[in-house]
């Protein structure tokens, strides 16, 4: 490879250290894994394995991580490595719309979100430092804005309908009375 600018080598370096968390997260979290798998393994063989486990997960994930990043910063035009970067980004609002949320809580309040979500279309531009050519990229995305979180109280419960002599629910009508074909001195007919 040629040698490469400072801008060049400052973008190969934060990739490379992108590339480095995300092969040790992979390697910690396989080694962690391969330790409690093998739990019923002689210490030898379970340490081994973790640690072999860990190290080849963290390379091939760093390795993953660091090729994704250094196709994405090649020049297209020109083939510099690590010479793309982005030089401007213009978001522009094409819609606003008010937002809510409601969660019981385990008291019977009412948990409210409200917020605004706005719909953007998103215009970037990377620029090659070596050769200046220039590609766009077009895209949409949401974004809220002005959350708000309030609490409402308990809804206080209904006032129950009171009860006649013998327990039924009494109506609006005052229920209790006689019904149709009910007569007061028994049965005439």
């Amino acid at each position: 490879m040629t040698s490469l600018s400072e801008d060049q080598q400052s973008k190969k370096a934060a990739i490379q250290k992108g590339a480095t968390v995300w092969g040790v997260i992979a390697g910690a979290v396989v080694g962690l894994l391969a330790l409690w798998l093998l739990g019923g393994q002689g210490s030898a063989v379970r340490f081994g394995g973790a640690i072999v486990a860990a190290v080849a997960v963290g390379v091939l994930a760093f390795r993953a991580s660091f090729n994704s990043g250094a196709k994405a910063a090649k020049c297209a035009a020109c083939g510099a490595a690590f010479s793309r970067s982005r030089t401007d980004r213009q978001e522009t609002v094409t819609a606003s719309t008010p937002k809510e949320e409601r969660e019981e809580q385990e008291d019977g309040s009412t948990k409210v979100t409200r917020w605004t979500e706005d719909a953007l279309d998103v215009l970037e531009t990377y620029t090659c430092a070596k050769c200046n050519d220039e590609t766009t990229r077009n895209f949409q995305t949401t974004r809220r804005r002005d959350e708000t979180e309030t609490t409402e109280p308990r809804a206080k419960p209904k006032a129950e309908p009171k009860s006649g002599k013998d327990g039924a629910k009494m109506g609006s009508w005052g229920g209790g009375g006689p019904t149709k074909g009910d007569s007061p001195k028994g049965d005439q007919g």
